[in-house]
């Protein structure tokens, strides 16, 4: 699967369009009913986003996400899959486009579905019943409802537009002039589809009985729910019928109320517990990991899966990073665009050089270096610093032509585990520059051993 941090930038822009009016009762809705399906940094997302638009406003201004990770204190992964929830639960839609290299995200907010939708939706309301338990369900259910009053002795007496009002007799007939403005509107909920991607529809439909339900039947209505059901509870193509013909009422129709209730109940037995809401896995298991990524990969691997801020704390030892460092580092990604990995490389590579300090001008050198090279990813700035490390030292360390040719030989054999940085390897430490003392060499042994520690944690 796909990276997050390649469908993802902090760089990256974004707009937010607002798809309608959010009502108090929306809000609402969301805090109660959505939160405990996505967790509070979806709705911390969800609420950040609506309020960037301004009142009676349809669009935000233009923001780059870094402006959105500064603002929710959450890493990029946790912003991309906070994103993904919102998308999945029917409360976000995300568009993107690309121009020279950059992307530009439009995030459209939607409206949560009604409580009545929700609450028969057979799909929401089982997970939410699966979270948070029977008596706090029914509570939710007892807040959003209220006693039916009888209207059946009731004669309506409204009067009708024209009842009203006089006809229209002449003078000034208002003009409406085309204009690329759109005005505000009620959205319609987006209800959540499942498609039929993992359920044959055509074996399940083959399989039916015709003397026992007719094709005509099967309306779309009892289509998505039998396809919420083999996502709720994996109930397979062979065994739908069976459960269909239980549901069937006097009339022959389907009763999807009841054939919801039939499904859920042989599941309970089954299984002993609801089923839970749980997100796909994008990344292979980390023990899996473990075992088969060497340091120069494992390395790889933690620069690609942190957001620049958090690789400053891991650096000062879980310390808050100094604000010109942070200016620095969002300065240098804006004007350069460059990929997260890679500024994390650049990082690296500038405070080892610095003495653990972050120079503007020299990371804005060698990151408009890398932009010319079109690096990507941090791998490929992970070599392309080796390559600018090994240079330094021929200037620095070989001057003369006879120990130039006796490097070059020495370096042809070097073995490609030397692309790692000096303080993630304690053997590669370099001895041979006598301006290094014992106690910097302690400070970057100190350093080895965090970054290993960090990444066995991982």
């Amino acid at each position: 699967m796909t990276e997050f941090w390649m469908e993802l930038q902090a760089v990256d822009s974004y707009q937010v369009k607002a798809s309608g009016i959010l009502t108090g009762a929306d809000r609402k809705i969301i805090t109660m009913l959505y939160q405990p399906l996505m967790g509070a940094e979806c709705l911390a997302l969800y609420q950040t986003l609506f309020t960037e638009v301004e009142e009676n406003r349809l669009w935000s201004k233009a923001h780059s996400h870094v402006q959105l990770l500064n603002m929710l204190d959450i890493s990029l992964k946790a912003l991309f899959e906070a994103r993904l929830k919102l998308e999945g639960l029917g409360l976000l839609k995300s568009y993107v486009k690309t121009e020279n290299d950059t992307r530009f995200y439009i995030y459209e907010i939607l409206p949560p579905l009604s409580p009545e939708k929700f609450f028969s939706d057979g799909l929401l309301n089982i997970y939410l019943y699966s979270k948070i338990g029977n008596a706090q369900f029914q509570r939710l259910r007892r807040f959003f409802s209220d006693d039916a009053i009888e209207t059946t002795t009731y004669s309506e007496i409204t009067r009708s537009f024209q009842d009203v009002f006089e006809p229209f007799k002449g003078g000034t007939i208002a003009t409406i002039d085309k204009t690329n403005q759109t005005l505000m509107d009620k959205t319609k909920p987006k209800e959540i589809e499942f498609d039929d991607a993992s359920f044959d529809f055509n074996l399940f439909i083959s399989l039916l009985s015709p003397s026992m339900i007719s094709r005509d039947k099967i309306t779309k209505e009892v289509r998505q729910t039998i396809l919420k059901l083999h996502g709720i509870y994996q109930v397979s193509e062979k065994d739908m019928p069976s459960y269909l013909y239980r549901a069937l009422d006097a009339n022959g129709d389907i009763d999807i109320v009841f054939l919801r209730k039939i499904v859920r109940e042989g599941y309970s037995i089954e299984n002993g517990t609801p089923p839970k809401l749980q997100m796909k896995q994008e990344m292979p298991d980390v023990e899996e990991q473990k075992e088969v990524l060497n340091d120069e990969e494992a390395l790889q691997v933690y620069l690609e899966s942190i957001t620049p801020f958090q690789l400053l704390v891991d650096i000062s030892d879980g310390a808050v990073p100094a604000e010109t460092d942070l200016r620095v580092v969002e300065e240098v990604m804006n004007q350069q665009n460059l990929p997260v990995p890679v500024m994390n490389v650049l990082i690296e590579y500038v405070m080892l050089r610095l003495d653990r300090k972050l120079a503007k001008n020299y990371m804005m050198t060698i990151a408009a270096h890398w932009k010319r090279k079109n690096v990507k990813t941090a791998k490929e700035a992970m070599d392309l610093a080796w390559q600018e490390h090994e240079k330094y030292k021929r200037l620095q360390e070989e001057p003369a032509t006879a120990k130039k040719s006796n490097y070059n030989r020495n370096y042809q054999k070097t073995t490609r585990k030397e692309i790692l940085p000096d303080w993630f390897d304690k053997e590669s430490v370099p001895p041979a520059d006598n301006k290094m003392t014992d106690k910097e060499k302690q400070t970057l042994e100190e350093q080895v051993r965090e970054i290993k520690e960090r990444l066995n944690k991982r």
